[in-house]
């Protein structure tokens, strides 16, 4: 079974003469255990369809499934269930609070979703695997670009998603951390078994991709 599937998902902004066609009956599937690219130019609907599938707005048509999960007509209540206990998101901007350590980062999960986190042990083992464990008492201004986007990672895994969703995740990052960051999505996809899905412009990572889409003009086309 799939993490998720969209079957024929359509996004219509506006009405009528104003109508934006940004999705044109997508079809996609991720699974777990593999890392999904989805690339092409700005503006052609990447950013739509990823907040589509991380349940940040709804489809005009088409059917979501998370999981096994129909999630299209949710309510509310629902999709944020459904965001904090499925979905992991990782963004380009990292989100790291300034003012917390990277051990308090973690410690605000657990305000925020008190049940189902890693236990301790397992967030140790995480942080080890990314490398980073030797950073918990840092503050993310004292940390490298490369560095802050693994201690967001571990953040985004700590509440133990079905799937991650990784916005522009290299944008600005050299090419050896490119290779740092292609790799240990690889890794953790396969170790976690957890379904990543990389939102990006960036060429240098197809070589870790199990599929790769390309977007242009609401449109996806499989590539590999």
């Amino acid at each position: 079974m799939a993490a998720i599937e969209l079957t024929n998902v359509t996004k219509v902004y506006g009405k009528g003469d104003a109508a934006v066609n940004a999705l044109k009956g997508i079809n996609f599937k991720a699974e777990k255990g593999e890392v999904v690219l989805i690339m092409g130019p700005s503006g052609a609907g990447k950013s739509t369809m990823l907040t589509i599938v991380g349940s940040l707005q709804k489809a005009t048509s088409g059917k979501i499934v998370v999981d096994g999960q129909d999630i299209s007509n949710l309510s509310n209540k629902e999709t944020n269930s459904l965001r904090l206990n499925k979905i992991g998101f990782v963004l380009q901007a990292y989100n790291l609070v300034p003012y917390l350590t990277v051990a308090d980062q973690f410690k605000l999960v657990d305000k925020v979703k008190k049940q189902g986190n890693l236990s301790q042990a397992e967030l140790a083992k995480l942080l080890k695997q990314l490398g980073v464990d030797k950073l918990t008492k840092k503050y993310p201004g004292e940390l490298s670009g490369g560095q802050q986007q693994r201690v967001s990672i571990a953040r985004a895994l700590y509440a133990d998603p079905t799937f991650l969703l990784a916005d522009e995740p290299t944008a600005s990052l050299d090419s050896a951390n490119v290779a740092e960051v292609g790799k240990l999505f690889q890794n953790l996809a396969r170790s976690r078994d957890k379904a990543i899905i990389l939102v990006t412009h960036d060429e240098r990572l197809k070589q870790y991709a199990d599929h790769i889409y390309q977007m242009l003009d609401g449109q996806l086309t499989k590539e590999k």
